[in-house]
């Protein structure tokens, strides 16, 4: 078993396509799935014991059901219902692409539900109380001092559940997409090498999460500049 670096130099711009692909989807599900997350986290923390507990269903749900599972159920699934087949839906759910977002998005916001939970419990009491001493409204107060602060507190937590998100988008390649798992599974199937294609695979994989560590990483650095010891 040997790594054929011809073999890897022909299927590496095919690879690459197939990151392209994956990237499409991982993107807007960061997007989206923050702008679920945020107003799910926030009803987890109300005290009326009906909108916590929907989002804690929410959450549960979500963090529950394998991504692939999910994916499956909305591509091959809602293609069995008539009034989604028979309305605009089906321009949606007809697409692998959008049931890929939708499910993965779905399944990211639930795992953020509980990070930005915890991250705004960190907030300390007394801030959030100077913050409503200096007469400000309550929705400048949150924006302004407790949201800012539970970004930082949470941001190690969120940077551990992207590499982990960005690894997970390899299973849309279930649902009849080219991403880069797929690209390189028709590569072994195609040329007969269970190696090489895999190790490319795996190595794109691997850079990609290195630049979300270190770009992360990085941004960290900046929003917790000011713990760093003085010299």
């Amino acid at each position: 078993m040997t790594l054929d670096f011809v073999l890897a130099w022909e299927i590496f711009p095919a690879l690459l396509n197939g990151a392209y692909v994956t990237l499409s989807v991982m993107i807007p599900c960061l997007v989206f799935g923050m702008i679920i997350a945020v107003p799910v986290a926030l009803a987890r923390l109300s005290t009326n014991v009906v909108i916590a507990g929907l989002a804690w269903f929410f959450s549960m749900f979500f963090r529950g059901v394998p991504a692939l599972v999910l994916i499956y159920m909305i591509y091959n699934g809602f293609a069995t219902i008539e009034f989604v087949r028979e309305t605009a839906l089906w321009s949606v759910f007809s697409e692998a692409y959008y049931c890929a977002v939708i499910g993965f998005t779905f399944n990211h916001a639930g795992f953020l539900v509980e990070i930005l939970r915890g991250a705004f419990q960190s907030v300390p009491m007394g801030v959030r109380e100077a913050a409503h001493s200096l007469a400000l409204p309550r929705h400048l107060a949150f924006f302004r001092v407790t949201f800012p602060l539970a970004i930082r507190y949470g941001f190690s937590n969120y940077t551990n559940e992207l590499v982990l998100f960005l690894k997970g988008t390899a299973a849309i390649g279930a649902i009849t997409m080219l991403d880069l798992l797929a690209v390189a599974n028709a590569a072994v199937s195609t040329t007969y090498d269970p190696f090489t294609p895999l190790v490319c695979a795996a190595f794109i994989y691997w850079a990609m999460v290195q630049i979300v560590l270190v770009g992360l990483g990085r941004i960290e650095i900046k929003l917790n500049k000011h713990l760093a010891p003085a010299s």
